[in-house]
């Protein structure tokens, strides 16, 4: 098929030029016939001699492709004149177009004597029939195409049959020896025989097959061996396993007994487990019992709300509120060491304690009952002895509130005191750099008392390290006392309830996946 399509193009090609060559004979021959007759046209014209022109007009007739010749003289005349219509067939006259470009020729005639200039005489004009030319260039063209798909033809069998002898052939004989191998012996192959073909690629190919499936029998010999050592392995595992299994099964009965003697410790520590949580839930309940009321001021605040969640069941924060006579309304809240159930005691010790220090201190300043929280704790903790082993306290802070004289004092011993003016700025009222109790260090110095005029309007607010020290947000970091104030700042349209409920909220998005690290406990309050 290749060769035919390749045999059709060169024979379209050969056509081309065959065109092309015609055109350039029919220009060539057109001017060697004006060459002849130049001078007996201009003869016939300068003498005016009608039957030389006519002679010399039928003269160009004798020419099949002449469809018209006329000869005129210089005063416009026609001389003499012959017109012929083609005899051609209705493809020449369609594809006539191939030569009436160069069909039509018009010749100035000159005429003049020896040694005189010559003078125009008249015109010939000559028009060739493109569609006889048309027609003898296609009966050409008919008999080339024949010859080239003859051509084509003989070329494509031959090439067709050397394909066959030489490619198809050998290939089909390897194709069937290769189909005739046994898989299971591939060595045992026969090569066909391919005469002509030992040094060329199908020679090479037969070689290389041969080589092949020597080496795929020499795998497959291996592959045997292989099998019959993998066998006498195998067998030998099997007995190696069986050996391993039954010490297994062995230390699975001892595993079974010590589960069962584990899962006996396990339920036992359970049921321990289930009374110690039992015994801080109950002592949670004791803790929260030890609470005040957020009535026990009365009216002496308009509101009053407090957020106290331990880290554990129960915990080392504790607050208390008490109404110490009709104008003096007492606001304490402590921080006590650690957290759990060691810093729930020290809240009992502390709580135990504020009965006889409120009776000794009722008319005393945040300040003194400070100082008597320091004494206490350190007397019951036995703290003053050389051999004592607590070394535990608390941070602490007093609020005393004065209706009458719109007053407020505050001493803190290492917690602050947050005041919002009606207008919802916050600052900040910082307590001394002090610690009550702790035997390790020296009892506190002088502890100021800060006297504050209250605003209508005004709130207050007292918090635990644990509110201020939540660890998050981006990057991590601890929330600090200064975010939570421009918090409230932020929120100070808000009731107490609604700001509590919000800080809570505020701190459990801050933490994210941060665990709680402390016991919070967070007071606000609205004097009267």
């Amino acid at each position: 098929m290749v060769v035919l399509l390749l045999g059709l193009v060169v024979g379209a090609l050969e056509l081309f030029l065959d065109w092309r060559g015609m055109r350039a004979d029919v220009e060539r021959d057109l001017r060697a016939t004006l060459t002849l007759v130049e001078g007996s046209a201009s003869e016939a014209l300068y003498q005016l001699h009608p039957e030389l022109g006519r002679q010399l007009v039928d003269g160009l007739f004798a020419s099949t492709s002449v469809r018209r010749a006329e000869l005129r003289d210089n005063f416009g005349r026609v001389l003499a004149e012959r017109v012929r219509e083609p005899a051609a067939s209705e493809l020449a006259l369609a594809w006539s177009w191939l030569f009436a470009d160069v069909t039509q020729i018009h010749l100035v005639l000159d005429y003049g004597f020896a040694g005189a200039r010559p003078e125009p005489v008249g015109t010939l004009e000559i028009e060739l029939s493109a569609a006889v030319l048309t027609q003898r260039f296609l009966d050409q063209a008919v008999r080339d195409a024949l010859f080239g798909l003859a051509r084509a033809l003989v070329i494509s069998a031959l090439v067709a049959l050397l394909f066959y002898l030489m490619i198809t052939r050998p290939l089909v004989r390897l194709a069937g020896a290769i189909a005739a191998v046994d898989p299971a012996r591939p060595g045992g192959w026969s090569p066909p025989r391919l005469r002509h073909h030992r040094g060329d690629e199908f020679g090479l190919l037969r070689a290389r097959l041969g080589h092949l499936f020597a080496a795929s029998q020499r795998g497959l010999d291996q592959r045997d061996r292989a099998q019959t050592e993998l066998t006498a392995l195998t067998h030998e595992l099997e007995q190696r396993v069986q050996a391993r299994t039954a010490e297994l099964e062995r230390q699975r009965d001892a595993l079974e007994q010590a589960f069962g003697e584990l899962d006996r410790a396990h339920r036992e520590l359970a049921k321990a487990n289930r009374m110690v949580v039992e015994s801080i839930q109950y002592a949670r309940r004791i803790q929260t019992a030890m609470l005040p009321d957020k009535g026990a001021l009365g009216d002496g605040v308009r509101e009053i709300q407090v957020c106290w969640e331990p880290l554990h069941l129960v915990g080392g924060d504790w607050f208390w509120l008490e109404r110490l006579d009709d104008e003096r309304y007492l606001i304490l809240i402590a921080d006590c060491t650690g957290h759990g159930v060691p810093g729930a005691f020290i809240t009992l010790v502390l709580a135990s304690a504020m009965t006889d220090i409120l009776r000794g201190h009722a008319a005393a300043d945040p300040a003194s009952i400070l100082h008597a929280i320091d004494r206490v704790v350190r007397a019951r903790l036995r703290q003053d002895h050389p051999e004592a082993e607590s070394d535990d306290g608390l941070d602490a802070a007093v609020v005393i509130w004065e209706p009458a004289r719109a007053e407020l004092s505050f001493a803190g011993a290492g917690i602050p005191l947050l005041c919002m003016d009606p207008a919802g700025q916050v600052e900040t009222v910082r307590g001394a750099r002090a610690h009550l109790g702790y035997r390790s260090l020296p009892s506190p110095g002088e502890i100021p008392v800060h006297r504050l005029a209250v605003e209508p309007g005004a709130r207050f607010y007292l918090l635990t390290d644990g509110i201020s020290d939540h660890m998050g947000g981006q990057p991590r970091r601890l929330l600090g006392r200064r975010r939570l104030a421009q918090w409230l700042e932020r929120h100070a349209e808000l009731g107490l309830a609604e700001q509590l409920a919000a800080v809570e909220q505020l701190l459990e998005d801050y933490r994210g996946d941060e665990p709680r690290r402390d016991d919070m406990t967070l007071i606000g309050f609205q004097p009267r």
